[in-house]
C-alpha cells in the first residue's frame, strides 16, 4: 500500500497550513475594513487566502495523483551554500556596503548549483545586484548605502 504522504502532499499540507494560520492572524489581529476603504488587515487576508487555495490545489493535485515521489535524499550542499551566502551578507553588508553584499550573496548562493560556471555564477551575480540596487533605491526609494557606509 502506497503512503499518501508524499513530498507533493507534504508541502500542500505546509502551504495550505501557513495560509491558512496567516488569514486567521491577520483576521483575529487587523481591521479588514472595505475595498473601498482597506484596513491594515485586507491586503495580507487576501494575499493568505490565496496561499490558502494554492495549498489546497497542491493537496488535492497530490492526492488525486497518488503518486508515490522517490525517497529523495537531503541534499546539504544547497542548503549549507544558501545559509553561508546569508552570513556573508550580514557580514559584508555593514562594511562594504549593499551592493557588495548582495553581489557576494548571489556568487555564494551560486555554488548550491554544480553545473553552473563561475563565470556565469559571476554574471548572474552582477545582473541580480544591479536589478537589486535598482529596486530599492530606484523604485523603492530606500536610501541604502550601495559602496561602504558612507554610501552614494
Amino acid at each position: 500500500m502506497k503512503s499518501l504522504l508524499n513530498r507533493e502532499t507534504a508541502t500542500g499540507l505546509l502551504v495550505t497550513g501557513f495560509g491558512l494560520a496567516t488569514t486567521l492572524y491577520a483576521q483575529s489581529h487587523y481591521k479588514l475594513g472595505t475595498f473601498r476603504t482597506p484596513g491594515p488587515g485586507l491586503f495580507p487576508t487576501l494575499v493568505a487566502s490565496a496561499l490558502t487555495v494554492i495549498g489546497a490545489c497542491l493537496l488535492i493535485q497530490s492526492l488525486v495523483q497518488r503518486q508515490q515521489a522517490e525517497a529523495a535524499e537531503f541534499e546539504y550542499r544547497p542548503f549549507l551554500m544558501v545559509l553561508l551566502s546569508i552570513a556573508a551578507f550580514a557580514v559584508i553588508f555593514p562594511y562594504a556596503g549593499y551592493g557588495p553584499g548582495v553581489f557576494a550573496l548571489a556568487v555564494i548562493a551560486g555554488f548550491a548549483d554544480t553545473q553552473l560556471k563561475f563565470a556565469h555564477k559571476l554574471a548572474l551575480a552582477a545582473v541580480v545586484t544591479v536589478i537589486a540596487v535598482g529596486l530599492f533605491r530606484g523604485i523603492l526609494g530606500v536610501r541604502l548605502p550601495i559602496l561602504g557606509m558612507g554610501g552614494f
